[in-house]
């Protein structure tokens, strides 16, 4: 899948599949992702505020430069590599307003004080 400046916002991707995906540069806002295959994918410069991914499978996908306040990664499948790297992101923080769950908590990041 090859999406670049794409306005996918609200969209529900439910059990869709974005094997090394492009998607650079995109609204992914409010998209639901749950039960989804995301991986080797690349969200760089995409904006993804409030979007869902309970469940989906995101290992090797880059996160980097793309915006995730506010998102839910609940029991998403992630690399120890890609949760690094997912917890180093300013963006990771909030609360998703569909499902009320802690952005950075559904990763597994934690808060450090």
């Amino acid at each position: 899948v090859i999406m670049d400046k794409t306005d996918v916002s609200n969209v529900k991707f439910i059990e869709s599949q974005f094997s090394k995906g492009y998607l650079r540069n995109s609204n992914f806002d409010g998209a639901d992702f749950t039960n989804g295959i995301i991986d080797r994918a690349n969200f760089a410069g995409s904006s993804l505020r409030g979007s869902i991914f309970q469940n989906a499978v995101l290992t090797g996908t880059s996160f980097e430069g793309a915006d995730v306040e506010n998102a839910d990664f609940t029991d998403a499948y992630l690399g120890d590599f890609d949760i690094r790297n997912l917890c180093q992101n300013p963006t990771l923080k909030g609360e998703n307003s569909k499902t009320g769950i802690d952005t950075k908590l559904s990763v597994g990041c934690g808060y450090r004080r």
